[in-house]
């Protein structure tokens, strides 16, 4: 576990999980949330570096095989991923409004969401999984080999170009037949009041151990929606568009009680809670790479049956055998943030393979010389498109 001194957070998480529930009143944009503050919490437990995921990434890539999932594990998923479980249009139908509410960004912001899907040609696709992915999702299709050595760069190359070079390879290894789906994320935007240059210092950040890092420090006094709780502050850091903010969370006693405390409230409540305010905002410069296998954690969060080669169902997606599982999921992302605005992107694979109250504020002052949490947003519909955790800001 963390440090209790010395932590700095920017997102939601927690450390208990259970199911989120779609019908239970929240908004599919909170439902979402959640799920990517509890998966944060399961990756941040094991490691203490920079961790940075894509909600949306892997929700929408997670989608793409709900698409094709029936029976229990079409029950598991839509639980776990919060989707609206009534019916599977009516997930549908979430997810295409979580794609359609990111398209067209204001000027000054670039925001690309594309996903695919790679096909072996010894498979029949299924026609109603193959419209529901194309329609819903505007996936992609390709029919390949899996056998082909140029199958990994083909991919490689997709990833490359859907990111904008910020990740270049999210296989290794050539991908087992006989599907792999994939989604990418790419994201860039100027703040709306940039952080001037000759102000940034070299300054000392205190990681999780209590060593002394040296850091570029960026410092900005402005106005700025901020608001102080009992054991943490928060401020946003707007960009060009107002519909997307940077939310930096500094906590008072570590980074494992302020997700705790985050993790009770939905996004939409806690942006209520800001009041424009007047002070000064010191954040490092970072740029930083992360990668991880999430099955493990997406397991502990109640979608163990669809890795399950026995009992996995994914009977919507191929027509006629064989019976398909997911063997893992590989998440990739990338994030710089520096004097003037931030860039980020994500990509997730999903390897298919064949089985058999807060009040107004005073003046403030935050110094993030700790670690903490950052969290891009799309503030039109309250979904968090990155999460992180900062341990080492390195430029």
């Amino acid at each position: 576990m963390r440090s209790a001194n010395f932590s700095v957070l920017v997102s939601i998480a927690c450390l208990h999980i259970c199911p989120v529930e779609a019908n239970d009143g929240s908004s599919f944009p909170d439902r979402l949330n959640t799920f990517g503050f509890n998966l944060l919490q399961k990756l941040e437990t094991r490691e203490h570096r920079n961790l940075l995921i894509s909600p949306a990434s892997i929700e929408i890539a997670l989608g793409m095989a709900y698409a094709g999932a029936s029976g229990k594990t079409a029950e598991a998923m839509s639980r776990a991923l919060g989707f609206d479980h009534s019916s599977r249009a009516a997930a549908l139908k979430e997810l295409a409004g979580l794609g359609a509410s990111l398209e067209n960004p204001g000027p000054g912001v670039t925001l690309k969401v594309a996903n695919a899907a790679w096909i072996d040609d010894s498979v029949h696709l299924n026609q109603r999984f193959s419209a529901d992915i194309t329609e819903t999702f505007k996936t992609k299709l390709e029919s390949i080999r899996f056998n082909d050595p140029g199958t990994i760069l083909r991919i490689n190359d997709w990833v490359s170009s859907a990111t904008e070079g910020k990740i270049n390879r999210l296989l290794q290894d050539p991908p087992s037949p006989p599907i792999f789906l994939a989604n990418a994320v790419y994201f860039h935007a100027s703040w709306k009041s940039a952080f001037p240059k000759q102000s940034t210092k070299e300054q000392p950040f205190y990681p999780h151990d209590g060593s002394n890092l040296k850091v570029k420090m960026m410092r900005q006094r402005s106005r700025f929606r901020y608001a102080k709780g009992q054991e943490y502050a928060v401020v946003t850091l707007p960009y060009v568009d107002d519909g997307f903010a940077m939310y930096c969370f500094l906590p008072d006693k570590g980074v494992d009680p302020l997700v705790e405390e985050l993790k009770k409230s939905s996004w939409s409540d806690l942006s209520r809670t800001l009041r424009p305010t007047e002070g000064s905002v010191a954040l490092p410069k970072f740029k930083f790479e992360y990668g991880a296998a999430l099955k493990k954690g997406l397991t502990e969060l109640g979608l163990g049956i669809a890795f399950d080669a026995h009992h996995a169902e994914f009977t919507r997606m191929v027509d006629g055998p064989p019976s398909l599982y997911i063997s893992d999921v590989l998440h990739k992302t990338f994030l710089e943030v520096d004097e003037e605005g931030s860039t980020a992107a994500a990509v997730t694979g999903i390897q298919m393979k064949a089985t058999a109250i807060m009040r107004p504020n005073e003046e403030f002052d935050l110094v993030f010389d700790r670690p903490f949490v950052v969290a891009i947003a799309d503030e039109k519909s309250g979904t968090i498109l990155f999460l992180g955790i900062i341990e080492e800001p390195k430029g």
